[in-house]
């Protein structure tokens, strides 16, 4: 028979005994992790979904895939990912559409950007360059803007779609410039690239990873950059403040969690992805991109989030852009 010692005894290891299981099934990550990219294959956000699985994969030894869910500017993706469940083994490649402009372009978004995720690390904001046909009759930003404001409705812009970051770009530009140029939207970015290159539409607003490589190969020719630095890639290519508009305009790219997400995990997945963006590879490749260095904390991202919501909001209402 047992004393009441050792009752005590076996009770205590009897309940840790049965924790150890719990604590096992707790554990995070104990399997891959799916980051969701809202948009197709072969575009910069895809890019930068993949630079990041494979950097947080490297640094952490998880296995970390991407899928692509593209559709609706990005709010198929996205809303997919605020249903998730919210146990940190599904995430976002958050982008300016779906998490700041899109809520002005759409009747009725199926997720809240503000409410529906929780912020992880901001990787990359890539500037959009404003180039032109090689033959269009003006080479800085400075000519460019007489020649528009002196004939109005006589030139036109490309962009990849209505309320597209290149399609806000574009309006942006018309308005703080005072010009008049009209736009021509295109299904995506790759047939308003080969327009402008064909010599169809004079000028274009395109994210860096797409232009670079034409503009070196002489196909387009670059007017600005629209950030607030210069790049690395181009750099006798002024940025648009620096050319007299004052404007800072780039695509940015982020991961967050769905809203809800253990605190734990969160820590988790924030700080291994903090080592992942921190390291050498990744940021050689994002300077390739173009990217500008930034604030990766979740803390930067939230407040960039809700800053562009509120810019976007304005320019889409005061310039009257629709979808159709």
């Amino acid at each position: 028979m047992f004393n009441r010692r050792q009752l005590v005894q076996s009770l205590a290891l009897t309940a840790v005994a049965g924790t150890l299981p719990v604590a096992r099934a707790q554990a995070f990550p104990s399997k891959p992790i799916r980051i969701v990219c809202p948009y197709p294959p072969g575009a910069t956000t895809d890019t930068i979904s993949r630079l990041m699985a494979n950097a947080l994969q490297t640094t952490s030894g998880v296995t970390v895939v991407v899928e692509n869910k593209g559709g609706a500017g990005g709010n198929i993706g996205t809303e997919a990912v605020a249903r998730s469940e919210a146990d940190g083994y599904t995430l976002l490649l958050g982008a300016l559409g779906p998490l700041s402009a899109n809520e002005a372009l759409y009747p009725k978004l199926p997720f809240n950007p503000g409410r529906d995720f929780t912020p992880l690390a901001l990787a990359a904001v890539v500037p959009l360059i404003m180039v032109a046909h090689p033959s269009f009759p003006a080479n800085t930003v400075a000519e460019a803007v007489k020649l528009l404001r002196a004939s109005p409705g006589k030139f036109s812009y490309a962009s990849a779609g209505n309320g597209t970051p290149q399609h806000l770009a574009a309006e942006m530009f018309k308005q703080l410039t005072r010009s008049a140029v009209v736009h021509i939207p295109y299904r995506g970015s790759g047939p308003a690239l080969n327009d402008v290159m064909g010599g169809q539409v004079p000028l274009l607003f395109e994210a860096s990873p797409a232009v670079l490589p034409l503009i070196k190969a002489g196909r387009v020719k670059a007017l600005a950059v629209t950030t607030r630095e210069r790049i690395a890639s181009l750099p006798q290519v002024p940025t648009l403040k620096e050319s007299g508009v004052d404007a800072d305009i780039g695509g940015w790219y982020g991961f967050l969690a769905p809203a809800g997400t253990p605190p734990d995990r969160v820590a988790w997945l924030t700080e291994h992805m903090r080592k992942a963006l921190a390291e050498p590879a990744t940021q050689a490749k994002l300077a390739e991109l173009g990217s500008q260095k930034v604030d990766s904390s979740p803390q930067a991202f939230a407040r960039l989030i809700e800053s562009e919501r509120k810019r976007w909001d304005t320019l889409i209402r005061e310039r009257g852009i629709k979808l159709d």
